[in-house]
């Protein structure tokens, strides 16, 4: 039963990244714990959603680590630009992230309150799944 339990939050956390890429000019989402394990991504074809998982924890512990040291509060968000494009993290409970990826020519301000909803309710999923 927990496994069934586990594939429908899985559907509903999908359903939302899917949302979020047909709404946005957004070219994948995924969540990922802390620890780096991916939990569901909707990524384009080719991209490794483990050693994305992998990195985008490793960037998250950094950036906690460095709010701390600073003495900023809590990690909320973290932006990283490139030349072709930004990828966002976003803290979604002390567990769970969200990773998006954007082109370089996208809206930064729309794509981030995109993804501020989206973490919104993929916290009230991942809360009404306790």
């Amino acid at each position: 039963m927990e496994s069934r339990s586990a594939m429908k939050l899985q559907e509903s956390l999908l359903v939302l990244l899917k949302d979020l890429s047909n709404k946005s000019p957004i070219l994948g989402a995924a969540i990922f714990s802390v620890e780096g394990l991916p939990l569901v991504s909707h990524f384009h074809a080719g991209t490794e959603e483990v050693s994305v998982a992998a990195m985008v924890a490793g960037i998250h512990a950094a950036g906690e680590q460095t709010v701390k040291e600073l003495k900023q509060g809590t990690l909320k968000s973290i932006i990283i630009q490139g030349d072709l494009g930004t990828t966002l993290v976003i803290s979604v409970s002390p567990d769970y992230i969200l990773t998006v990826t954007a082109p370089d020519n996208a809206a930064l301000g729309l794509i981030f309150s995109d993804a501020k909803r989206t973490a919104r309710d993929v916290r009230k999923i991942l809360h009404e799944s306790i």
